[in-house]
């Protein structure tokens, strides 16, 4: 209250926090691999990865920010699979660039090799309609191995794949008929055995089990950037790329 005795007037709403958005370009001199959905139920599943140039591809979009928003200026749009939270038809539309829908293909950019290995999403019939995705750019090899419910990778698969630095994996999703107790995540991310586990479909009851398989989690807000003398000798660590936006 004030001298007069009246009570000055309170605005009741809360402050609107600043919009985070993703990173346009890449001033780090490394690989520079960030989340970039807007999804608050998958947030986990879509990303851009910018090579030490400049060139950005995204993979697996979805809620992704409009061009108008941000314009990460994608030289490549590829998508693991055709579920929602893995497709945003609207932002890959808004680009004329190169893209791969979930089919077997091999493409280069600038900067990039991009392939594709068929998979499977749920069984283990492989069919045509789902991919792991293999990034070659700067000396790293990332893949994004999408909803793979397989019990098991084939040979085939695990030579077409190859030695991994970095890989985007789930653990938990039951379109995938993947659990923590049946460990299927575990086991199939143990054959491929990447340097590094970067997790995308998984809740907060997965990451003791992560701790307990694989030492210590590393965590990262939104963006790592990454060469390859950054990657680890050890098999297995699991480094979590959060996401604020």
């Amino acid at each position: 209250s004030s001298c007069s005795g009246k009570t000055a007037a309170v605005d009741p709403s809360p402050p609107i926090p600043k919009r985070v958005l993703p990173i346009v370009g890449n001033a780090t001199g490394k690989v520079q691999i960030q989340t970039v959905s807007g999804s608050m139920g998958y947030p986990y599943n879509s990303y851009a990865i910018t090579s030490v140039e400049g060139e950005t591809v995204i993979v697996d979009p979805t809620e992704m920010p409009s061009r108008a928003l941000v314009d990460l200026k994608p030289a490549a749009i590829v998508s693991t699979h055709g579920h929602m939270d893995h497709v945003d038809p609207k932002y890959t539309g808004s680009y004329d660039c190169q893209k791969i829908s979930y089919t077997k293909a091999d493409i280069k950019t600038r900067d990039f090799r991009i392939y594709t290995v068929l998979s499977c999403h749920q069984g283990n019939v492989i069919g045509t309609s789902n991919v792991v995705i293999v990034f070659e750019v700067n000396g790293l090899r990332i893949a994004h191995m999408g909803d793979i419910g397989q019990d098991a990778l084939t040979d085939d698969q695990l030579k077409e794949i190859g030695k991994i630095d970095i890989a985007f994996m789930q653990f938990e999703n039951n379109w995938s008929s993947m659990r923590l107790a049946s460990e299927k995540g575990f086991k199939l991310i143990e054959q491929l055995r990447p340097a590094v586990i970067v997790p995308t479909h998984y809740s907060d009851a997965a990451l003791p089990v992560l701790e307990k398989k694989y030492g210590k989690i590393t965590d990262f807000t939104n963006v790592v950037a990454v060469s390859k003398a950054d990657i680890p000798a050890t098999p297995l660590t699991v480094w979590r790329i959060l996401n604020t936006h």
